[in-house]
């Protein structure tokens, strides 16, 4: 834990020391709050943040593979890793504390969006508990494409190769948890084939946590997605420390 703690630290401080953390977060929040507010709020003086939520995972999945495309690949590039590979501490710790790095940065970010509906609710009438889940939800599914960005991080020590793959590797799994993409492999798969599908994908258990049905399997779900991915980073590192 403490081996995690001084990684988490080391990175934390590496995000608000780079000039492309103050970019992603600046783009990041101008780009959705610009496109979010416009839509929040509705007929009469109900608040609405639907459009904010529906827009959040779609930008999520553009800007995180460049954030988390230098978490392995810089460190394999400017030969750090091979410092790091000398530390005394468990791979899954090195692995934890750069995770737990990055969702942190990116809670950091939602929570510079909470302007958005408190003015709502001082405004209108906004229903707080969907909210609330929708915030956790935003944050379980960052964390899950954070897990999924950085090992194929680890795969290569280019950056580019890195961010290329795991937009790619990323854009399937939203797409996979699309509504409209469900309805097109109901035309050439069975019903149980089409939730097996769409089940692999972070983005319908995002939709399941953000309407406010807080299910447990859906905990379950981004805990198991972000496990594998983490222990293949792991396993990853663990084989290039062996190797030598």
């Amino acid at each position: 834990m403490r081996d995690s703690l001084v990684i988490f630290r080391r990175e934390l401080k590496s995000y608000f020391y780079s000039p492309i953390a103050y970019v992603f977060g600046v783009l990041f929040l101008g780009v959705l709050l610009y496109i979010a507010a416009k839509g929040s709020l509705v007929a009469g003086m109900q608040a609405s943040m639907q459009g904010f939520f529906g827009l959040l995972p779609l930008l999520l999945l553009i800007f995180v593979p460049p954030l988390t495309m230098r978490s392995w690949a810089e460190e394999r590039k400017t030969g750090t890793i091979e410092l790091l590979m000398t530390y005394p501490a468990h791979t899954g710790s090195l692995v934890a504390g750069k995770y737990l790095a990055s969702v942190a940065y990116l809670g950091f970010v939602l929570v510079l969006t909470l302007g958005l509906p408190l003015t709502l609710g001082a405004y209108g009438r906004l229903d707080w508990p969907p909210v609330v889940g929708a915030y956790l939800a935003s944050l379980l599914f960052a964390g899950s494409f954070v897990a999924v960005g950085m090992f194929f991080s680890s795969l290569t020590r280019d950056q580019i190769v890195a961010m290329l793959v795991s937009l790619f590797v990323l854009a399937v799994l939203y797409l996979l948890g699309h509504p409209l993409l469900a309805g097109l492999f109901l035309e050439w798969l069975p019903t149980w084939g089409v939730d097996l599908v769409h089940g692999l994908s972070p983005y319908k258990y995002f939709e399941s946590i953000a309407r406010g049905a807080l299910d447990t399997r859906d905990l379950v779900y981004f805990a198991c997605f972000q496990g594998f991915f983490l222990y293949a980073n792991a396993l990853v590192l663990h084989h290039r420390r062996t190797k030598g």
